[in-house]
Order: C-alpha cells, then structure tokens, then sequence
C-alpha cells in the first residue's frame, strides 16, 4: 500500500494533468485507509516488534496521508505511547505530528510537511522556528536545511515556504496537538533572545503596473479615486499616491554564463539600448553574473559613466548562480525604507533561469537556497522583472531542469508584482528592453497605513483593483510581513 501511495503521489508532481492524477490518489487513499482501519482492529498497532522496522514505518506513512483527520488525531495518544516505550520511531512520529497539526489549521512543530503547488513544493508554516533545529535534534532529525535539500532532490523540484497559515479547520479540537502533548518527548522553550528587525513605519508601499491583455492597447492616464487596496480583505485607505513619473532605481542583471559565451557583443549592444531607452531621471546600475557576481556599475543617473562601463562586461564563462545574484541585485539597492516611496526599485534580470543549484548537487550553483532567495524578495519591495532568454534548444537533455528555471522565475516576478517577459534568443533582446521600459513607465506608487496595526510579524495579504476599468489588469506584490 505505501508503495502504491509513493508511486501516485509521483504522477500528482509529474503528470500533465494533475487533477486527474490528485482524484486517482485520493481514491487510492480511501481504499487503502479502510484496509488499514482493519489491520487495527484484527491486530492493534503493528509496531516494530509486530510486522519489522519496515512494516512499521509504511503503517506510519499510510496514516500519515489518511484522508481521515478524525481516525489521525484519535490514534495520536497511542501513537505517543509508542514512542515512549520505544516501539515507534521518533522521527516518523514528528511527520505525523507535523502533519495532524497542519490539518486542524495549526503550524508545525519539526517542519516535516511540504506539499506540491504549481510544480513547486511549499513548505507550511513552522511554530517558534527559531528552535526547529533544537526539536528536530532532540528526536534523531536531520537539520531543516539538509532536510528541504532532500525534498528538493527526491522530488526534482525547487522548494518555497508558504508565509501564511490557512486556518480553514479551527473548529476541531486541538487539545491532544499542543505542545503539552510532547511532554517527555521534546523540551520546548521560548525563544526570547532572537533580535526582531522593525522597521519604524506604518506605510505600506505598494508599485502597481497596470496593463491590457490586448496587445498594442491605449492605457488612459489612472488617479488615485481609479484604485481600490485590500489587506486579508478589509477595504484600505489609500494616503499616498504618485502617478507614472516617479522615477526607478534599476539593477540590470546580466546573466554572462557558459550558455551566452558567443553573445558577449549582443549583450554589450543590447544593455546600451537599456541605458538609452530609460527615461533621464531613471538611475541604473548593472550586475553581470556566472558562478559569482560582479558589479559592472554602481546606481547612477550618469549616461556616459553607465556607456564607458558597458566594456568591462566581460566574455567569461562558467557556472550559473542566479539566485545569489539577484539577492546580490537587491543588495545593491539598499533596504527598505518609507523614503522608497520616492523612487521605486527594480531588478531586471536577463537569464535563462538555470541556477545550477537547480541539479540538485550541493556543490553547485549558488549559496543561498531558493525559499531564502523567495523570502528576501518577499521582505523587500523592489519589482523582480525576469526577461526569460531561452537556451534550451543548446541542452536539450535538461528538459525538466528548464521546466523549474521558468517556475522559479515567474514566482519572483509575482511575489514581486513584477512582470515576466521572453526572448527567443538574445537577438530580441532590443525589443524586449523597449517593452519593459515602456511597461515600467506605466507603474503607479501607492501607500496606506493599514487598518490593522499590530507588528505581529504575520504575513498580509494584499489586493490592488481597478474600479471602472474593466479592460485593464493591475499588478502588485501579493503581500507583505507586519513586521
């Protein structure tokens, strides 16, 4: 049955059509939970010295995915009865934990449960995190980080945290899944040492571009009365607002990897059609990257000192380490401040997106992990403009490696609200310049103190709309942390 369970849960993350794949698995799920309720009446809990180590271990994945909440929680008292006389493993005990807990709209306690959405794995959220590594040590686990590194490599795919709790289940009863229910298993103590970074504002900046799904459309100039902002769903008062003038602080990222060796003077050509296409008061720097990045020019409005630096774009080549790089982007931007609402931040990065941390090995590709990467983007308000330049025709045997190159790139942009673009080759670059700084000069600046003013540290999610303007779409970041 566990098997059967592992070989379905594959297709629900590689099938081309994983609805059908998700309804084949849920009814393989229920057969197998009726099966199982059975082995637990004839037998009782088939612990290690009952069916083997092995047994053991796939009874505790099949509860673990049953689609009964009521049949997991009731069993959750036997189940630590198990762990303390050693008859169950302690760590198959933390995913089934983990997993409980996250079903009743609760986080988790050893960071165990990832799920796949949109062909990526998202991690739920983890309570006290600061000490998940202490948990996790106290019961035979692995670090957090080795762990998702694991995820990643089982699965083949690039893993993000989710930075919000649903809490669609709150009703049921959570006595049984407190803390208090670990005693003598995990000591748990409050973190009161970790130093919380906050940042002295209530205003939230919002940049929203705004576009027409039809293509070469007029957009009409917007005001302020044309946009409606939501927080988790309450209706906010927009306070600040400034029209498509607002000049960009932009860091124009060149991805100068193996895969571009030959294209060192399109690219030269093209990043000088960027620099002339930007409007005067748009300041510029730019970062070119293969294995580490390098900063070609510092922020500057300086037309002449940006042209003179297009010629220490230099033709290396080596290894891709995208992630690190547009961190490095952001870095170069400074941070966060309510004075960014005078000038909006932007990182354009040309790329084909393949880190080459995305095969999965740990000596390659960038430092940082891609949800540090997600996180970062999420804590800062710079747009991630990804122009997608696509190589695969030079490597076609790494279809899959490709597939979550583009995944990992769009998620930036829409964290971001930033827009995602393609180029067929670096050719029509020059084109794709002049349309990103024509969209760039159609985004909009707004700002509101929230309703809600508690620096809880929660993450809030955010909703722009257009009244009236139906024939328009705005885009903005999908959230922010209240911290």
């Amino acid at each position: 049955m566990r098997a059967k369970d592992e070989e379905a849960v594959q297709k629900v993350v590689t099938e081309k059509d994983p609805a059908k794949a998700s309804a084949e698995l849920d009814q393989l799920r229920q057969k197998h939970q009726m099966r199982f309720c059975e082995i637990l009446k004839d037998f009782g809990w088939p612990s290690s010295r009952l069916v083997g180590p092995e047994g053991s271990e796939s009874a505790f994945v099949l509860l673990q995915v049953s689609p009964s909440f009521e049949l997991q929680r009731e069993l959750l008292p036997l189940v630590i009865a198990g762990v303390q006389k050693g008859d169950i493993d302690r760590p198959h005990f933390a995913a089934l934990f983990d997993r409980i807990r996250v079903r009743a709209g609760m986080k988790q306690f050893f960071g165990t449960q990832a799920r796949a959405v949109n062909g990526l794995l998202v991690l739920e959220p983890i309570e006290d995190e600061a000490q998940v590594d202490d948990r996790r040590s106290q019961l035979g686990m692995v670090p957090l980080a080795e762990y998702i590194r694991r995820l990643e490599r089982d699965y083949h795919l690039p893993l993000v945290r989710s930075p919000e709790q649903e809490n669609k289940t709150q009703s049921r009863k959570t006595d049984s899944l407190s803390t208090s229910a670990l005693s003598g298993l995990v000591k748990t103590e409050a973190d009161d040492d970790v130093e919380v970074l906050r940042i002295e504002t209530n205003l939230v900046n919002l940049n929203v571009s705004v576009y027409s799904p039809r293509l070469n459309a007029t957009i009409s100039h917007l005001e302020q009365k044309d946009f409606a902002v939501y927080e988790n769903g309450q209706r906010e008062s927009v306070t600040y607002f400034a029209s498509t003038s607002v000049p960009f602080d932009m860091v124009l990222v060149l991805d100068l990897s193996g895969s571009t060796i030959d294209k060192r003077e399109l690219i030269r050509q093209s990043t000088q059609r960027f620099i002339e296409a930007a409007r005067p008061s748009d300041r510029i720097a730019i970062v070119t990257f293969s294995d580490d990045a390098q900063l070609v020019s510092p922020l500057t409005a300086d037309r002449a000192q940006l042209l003179a630096s297009i010629s220490r774009i230099d033709a290396t080549e080596g290894g891709s380490s995208v992630w690190d790089s547009v961190k490095f982007a952001l870095d170069q931007l400074g941070p966060r401040s309510e004075k960014t609402a005078e000038r909006r931040r932007a990182v354009v990065l040309m790329t084909d997106g393949v880190d080459n941390k995305l095969a999965y090995f740990a000596d390659q590709g960038s430092k940082m992990d891609y949800w540090e990467l997600v996180e970062a983007v999420r804590k800062n308000d710079a747009m991630i403009v990804p122009i997608y330049l696509d190589t695969q025709d030079t490597h076609p045997w790494l279809k899959a490696m490709y597939e979550n190159a583009r995944k990992t790139l769009r998620l930036l942009s829409d964290e971001s609200g930033g827009l995602y673009y393609q180029a067929k080759k670096i050719n029509d670059l020059n084109g794709v310049y002049d349309q990103v700084i024509n969209d760039l000069g159609r985004v909009y600046s707004l700002g509101y103190r929230p309703t809600n003013e508690r620096h809880d540290g929660a993450w809030r999610r955010v909703k722009v709309e257009l009244l009236n303007h139906p024939e328009l779409v705005p885009r903005t970041r999908s959230g922010y942390y209240a911290n």
